[in-house]
């Protein structure tokens, strides 16, 4: 698990690396790559896993707060005898900067989870890729043995 959620954490800085190191294909060394495919897809199938966790977990966590704060300011508005109306309390949860910082958070895994998502669309389109290439070795090699 710890390799997950390592690779989770530098998912945004080292994006272009990660898809050079395990999307790309080395035609001198298509076996290999064939062969390690699909514990790597299951690999970044975990990664993605982990990162819709993170988002929802984060998302969970901003709705609560937004919840408590705008209960608070409600209380507060209503022992101050002022008129309490959800728009304002909407507005009033747009600056509270806890608030702000969640919703940063919430940027931020919702990228990890999207450029985890990527790879495995990529790793899919890796596997239809080295299909195609292993059919045309084959039918080259048939070739020159004819």
């Amino acid at each position: 698990m710890s390799d997950i959620i390592e690779t989770y954490d530098k998912l945004s800085d080292q994006y272009l690396p990660l898809v050079k190191k395990y999307v790309e294909i080395d035609e001198n060394d298509i076996d290999k790559t064939m062969s390690e495919h699909s514990a790597l897809f299951a690999f970044f199938g975990a990664v993605l896993a982990y990162a819709k966790r993170v988002q929802d977990s984060t998302s969970t966590k901003l709705d609560m707060n937004e919840a408590k704060h705008k209960e608070l300011r409600r209380i507060e508005l209503f022992e101050k005898a002022q008129k309490i109306t959800e728009s304002h309390l909407n507005s009033f949860v747009l600056v509270v900067p806890e608030l702000i910082e969640l919703r940063e958070e919430l940027l931020d895994a919702q990228q990890k989870y999207n450029l985890a998502k990527n790879i495995l669309s990529s790793m899919d389109h890796q596997k239809d890729m080295l299909v195609q290439l292993s059919a045309n070795r084959r039918a080259e090699v048939k070739l020159i043995s004819e």
